[in-house]
């Protein structure tokens, strides 16, 4: 409870998109629900595990930017017109993914929805493209930062998920979430989004434990490069039109960068580890 109550003091500074980001992962919940007691399928083509999946990732990635936009040094005016401009967006794509699905369309890929529904779909897009050049504007912000490690590696990770916003434009404008005969470019998608976590946890293993900064930029630096090795063998893959499982060179690529990006994170929070620093102690400070 003290660790649950550190958390919660965390996202102080940044309530509503703390809120919103529970949200999508009430939504999804809601959705996985519904599966229960409806099935997967609401015919004639919605999916309802699409439309969980699609709550809880956007719901994750809205917890993730209430933790991150803290570093970002907006101006007081700038924050709040960054703020509610992406959740304003956010909140119409949780309501016309979810309430799309529930009626049996699909809001982007549609073939049987009627002209209004389509034009719904068109402003799903629309407001995806705006929460794009919302997190643009985010990441410019981290290079005009002092690179510290966190810093650093919110870097990395900005630029990881900028990739998955294009995969994401690239399936819009195919219409379709895969690529060729049997390319799946929802994987790729994934993992850029993950970034935003998966190299700021090195860096904070790193700092937490007060290691020295050459240290800690040289270990977040590794595991920046890595992930993006494991970003581009998962696309290679998939624009080839390959499934994602199938094995081969990129594959296995992916999957030695993703073991060395492993190893990197282990080290961070192994450091963190035989440190005296506690986690409800540096949630706190």
């Amino acid at each position: 409870m003290a660790v649950l109550n550190t958390i919660w003091r965390l996202y102080a500074h940044e309530r509503p998109l703390f809120v919103t980001g529970l949200l999508g992962l009430g939504l999804g919940l809601v959705c996985f629900a519904g599966m229960l007691f409806h099935g997967v399928i609401v015919e004639p083509e919605g999916n309802l595990y699409k439309a969980a999946s699609f709550n809880i990732a956007v719901g994750i990635f809205h917890l993730t930017l209430a933790l991150i936009t803290r570093v970002a040094g907006f101006s007081r005016t700038g924050w709040s017109i960054w703020r509610w401009t992406i959740i304003g967006l956010t909140l119409y794509g949780y309501s016309v993914e979810t309430i799309q699905i529930s009626r049996g369309f699909d809001p982007r890929f549609s073939r049987v929805s009627t002209p209004l529904d389509q034009v719904f779909g068109g402003l799903f897009f629309l407001s995806a493209l705006g929460i794009f050049v919302c997190f643009l504007v985010l990441t410019l912000r981290f290079f005009f930062r002092p690179p510290e490690p966190v810093v650093l590696a919110l870097r990395y990770g900005a630029v990881a998920a900028i990739g998955a916003f294009v995969v994401g434009i690239v399936m819009s404008v195919v219409g379709a979430p895969r690529f060729g005969d049997e390319g799946n470019l929802l994987p790729l998608h994934a993992t850029g989004f993950h970034g935003l976590q998966a190299v700021p946890l090195v860096a904070l293993g790193m700092v937490w434990a007060k290691v020295e900064e050459s240290r800690a930029k040289r270990a977040v630096h590794a595991a920046g490069l890595l992930w993006f090795v494991v970003g581009a063998g998962i696309a290679w893959q998939s624009f080839s039109g390959r499934p994602v499982l199938e094995p081969s060179i990129p594959m296995g690529l992916a999957a030695l960068a993703l073991g060395g990006w492993a190893f990197v994170a282990w080290t961070a929070l192994d450091a963190f580890r035989r440190s005296e620093a506690s986690l409800e102690g540096v949630l706190a400070g």
